[in-house]
């Protein structure tokens, strides 16, 4: 009963938030992944978001004294077993170059490393052509001013998979809504598929919460999908919460970090 009512309240709330009052358009189904897929990607987006995160909280601080090259073109993330090398990426006289360096462990930036020979590999280029081809692709759903980019390596193909997720600033607001996923050819220079993650924007508020203030949980209704999508377990890992979701005919599933379970009615 405990679940059944806050779904039910976590839906009203949902559907009388301002961003639905405008009829959305007809939902596109999307491609169908299993369970262990979703949970996998899921958590490499959460772990690439926070490698990027830290380690360009890492290198503004450098720039706050020092200004950053003017040919900065963005960053890719290169993934090196238990850790992650953050490339911050420069044109230099017509070819991708990395300046800066930052290697993620568990989470933590290590210290900023400037790269006097920084030239990437075919691979490093590609992933981050693939990147800026789904950015130069986006659909018409756009749910914020910025979005953050995840890009991986497509198991199921050569290729790659690109998110586009919507962000905030304010730590109350959990982004459901607006997120895409990209299929990109092994070169980068295509656009494969490309999959709007929910059929509207909706930005939800962080207001459940037990009887020492934490929040509980989150429910969602998932219209374009028979289930939960990798937006899901990642927005639960980030926000350290489950969430609901309620997809096909009346079915339920919690998400609870990397965890994807089908509750029973």
């Amino acid at each position: 009963m405990r679940i059944a009512a806050l779904v039910a309240a976590a839906l009203l709330g949902a559907l009388a938030a301002p961003a639905l009052a405008q009829r959305a358009p007809d939902p596109v189904p999307i491609e169908e992944w299993p369970l262990e897929k979703i949970s996998a990607m899921g958590q490499a987006i959460y772990r690439q978001d926070v490698a990027a995160w830290v380690a360009t909280d890492a290198v503004m601080a450098l720039w706050a004294s020092t200004p950053p090259p003017a040919d900065m073109a963005g960053w890719i993330v290169v993934d090196e077993g238990e850790a992650q090398r953050v490339r911050f990426v420069r044109q230099h006289g017509g070819t991708l170059k990395s300046a800066f360096d930052v290697v993620v462990r568990d989470g933590r930036a290590g210290p900023v490393e400037v790269v006097s020979d920084g030239t990437l590999s075919a691979e490093e280029k590609a992933g981050f052509l693939a990147r800026q081809t789904a950015i130069s692709n986006i659909g018409h759903l756009r749910c914020s001013q910025n979005l953050n980019t995840v890009v991986l390596d497509d198991p199921d193909s050569d290729g790659w998979l690109v998110w586009l997720l919507t962000s905030t600033t304010d730590a109350n607001i959990v982004p459901m809504g607006g997120h895409y996923r990209f299929r990109i050819s092994a070169d980068g220079s295509t656009v494969l598929r490309r999959d709007m993650l929910s059929n509207s924007c909706l930005n939800m508020p962080r207001r459940q919460s037990d009887d020492q203030g934490r929040p509980v949980a989150l429910a969602v209704s998932q219209i374009v999908s028979q289930g939960p999508v990798e937006t899901h377990v990642f927005l639960s890992l980030q926000n350290r919460m489950p969430i609901y979701v309620i997809a096909g005919e009346g079915r339920i599933f919690e998400v609870n970090g990397p965890e994807i379970t089908k509750v029973e009615q």
